[in-house]
């Protein structure tokens, strides 16, 4: 009985499949663009009673500029400010990476890529008319207006919860990286501190060195020596605030870059959370086909309406993680809690290739820290070539000489803390490639079950869930793809500087 069932499902999916390509009409639809009448290779079909239309033809005929990506299978249209990407076989657009559902997937056929008509107006805004009739579409981006047309138009925005978020979904402004580290050094407290600090640092040492005439050798005249370690104290101050500047803007700079790449990473969740509501949600159909038909339980639709739950609660926490995102990246440049921007610069994978033992030694030899530590023993031991037996209440020359002791393993343990912070970037960096080509690999093969997916599809043999599944996993495998290169282009900054990473935590809170 469970095999006679199974055979019925595949029986009904695959006359539905195709009943769906019969139904296509393509032909005598006429396309009018600004009163100009179109003629295109591939002509506007109608299918599952939505109209379909060539992409390439209308968008570039509204002022676009249309890319195909072949391996890939994804079309890109810019205009203005707007940038669409459409994948052939997916019924999800993405405006400004805002998802549009589709009732239609996009299709190809005589090397044309056709979209659902209502599209048009959603992401051009310009007016569109089906008239059933004359079977003719118009279309105008003349003049104000969008498009009202209420005639079986069928793509339209995902309704709530799907897409629904918390922030404007067309973006006002953009934000580059290095934009985000200028705004970040202009309104941290800590830099503004720093430039006091330095000015009231040279003041003091020019203040300091009137007195002093020259270096002494050795210890003598108490007063000139007492002096002149004086002298020496506020000239490392001052060198040293100089040296701190430089390190929080440079603390800065990481704790951007980390802030940028992990906002990057919360969008890619959003987007990956609404697609896999929207696969939750065509399996619960099937499912509730399946037991209408008595060929399952209430079980599966049960099984099935919870996943689509989680799925919901997902999404909700994914547009939470994503708005506490932004929040920690805006309080870092300046920016109101709830002001929403595109961020324009997105890391791209390629091989890390620096040396690391040629970075250790780098990095010991340019660290703000390390150099810190150094001024801080030639101190000490000035403090003991200057010493002064005869002064009355000194301290005791044994405790000045462990004083250098201390300044000296004080430098060797800054080193070593560095070096051990070198060499794990590297070794973390080197894992995540590691992840990466895995993933490489594994989209490889998830690409070309979804090219056999949709071939399958075309001829009646595999259905839109199966389709819509196999984009989803390269989807996946995609977004999980470039959330490592976003984690390594930042595991990059730390690698050259990594004492900005270890101070970054104390630059942020500024």
């Amino acid at each position: 009985m469970k095999r006679f069932g199974v055979a019925v499902l595949s029986t009904l999916v695959l006359s539905s499949a195709f009943a769906s390509l019969a139904g296509a009409q393509p032909g005598d639809i006429k396309v009018i663009i600004n009163g100009v009448t179109q003629q295109y290779t591939q002509s506007p079909v109608v299918s599952q009673n939505t109209t379909l239309v060539p992409l390439r033809g209308v968008f570039e005929s509204l002022g676009a500029k249309v890319d195909w990506d072949s391996k890939a299978k994804k079309v890109t249209a810019s205009k203005n400010d707007d940038t669409l990407t459409l994948n052939v076989g997916s019924k999800l657009a993405y405006k400004n990476s805002n998802p549009v559902q589709l009732d239609a997937a996009t299709q190809i056929q005589k090397g044309q890529v056709l979209v659902p008509l209502r599209f048009v107006s959603q992401s051009l805004g310009a007016k569109v008319n089906w008239d059933q009739t004359t079977r003719t579409v118009t279309i105008s981006n003349q003049g104000s207006g969008s498009a009202t047309d209420t005639n079986s138009l069928s793509s339209k925005p995902l309704a709530a919860p799907v897409t629904k978020v918390t922030y404007d979904t067309y973006y006002n402004d953009s934000l580059t990286y290095d934009d985000a580290v200028k705004l970040a050094i202009a309104d941290s407290t800590s830099v503004k501190t720093g430039e006091v600090s330095i000015d009231q640092a040279g003041k003091i040492l020019k203040e300091t060195g009137k007195n002093i005439d020259f270096v002494p050798a050795e210890a003598g005249n108490e007063g000139q020596d007492k002096a002149y370690k004086g002298y020496a104290q506020t000239n490392l101050n001052y060198e040293a605030t100089k040296k701190n500047l430089e390190m929080t803007k440079e603390s800065i700079e990481y704790n951007v870059k980390d802030l940028y790449n992990k906002l990057l990473q919360k969008q890619n969740a959003v987007k990956l959370a609404a697609l896999n509501i929207e696969d939750a949600e065509r399996k619960l159909k099937v499912a509730q086909i399946k037991r209408d038909n008595q060929m399952s339980s209430d079980y599966e639709v049960t099984q099935a309406t919870n996943q689509l739950t989680q799925n919901q609660a997902a999404l909700d926490k994914a547009k939470k993680d994503l708005d506490s995102a932004y929040v920690s990246l805006n309080q870092v440049i300046g920016y109101k809690p709830e002001q929403r921007y595109e961020l324009k610069d997105k890391p791209v994978y390629s091989e890390f290739k620096d040396n690391v033992e040629t970075k250790v030694s780098q990095v010991l030899t340019s660290s703000t820290a390390i150099w810190l530590s150094e001024q801080k023993v030639d101190l000490a031991e000035l403090s003991l070539k200057l010493y002064n037996f005869s002064t009355p209440g000194n301290t005791p020359y044994e405790a000045e000489q462990l004083n250098v002791e201390k300044a000296q393993y004080a430098t060797e343990g800054t080193k070593r803390q560095l070096e051990e912070a070198v060499r794990t970037i590297y070794n973390n960096i080197k894992a995540l490639e590691s992840q990466y080509s895995q993933i490489q690999a594994g989209l490889v093969s998830a690409r070309s079950a979804a090219d056999m997916a949709k071939k399958q599809f075309d001829v009646g043999l595999a259905t839109e869930l199966q389709v819509y599944e196999a984009n989803l996993k390269v989807t996946t495998a995609e977004q999980q793809a470039e959330d490592i290169v976003s984690s390594i282009d930042t595991l990059k900054v730390a690698f050259n500087k990594p004492w900005a990473m270890q101070g970054s935590a104390g630059a942020s809170a500024q």
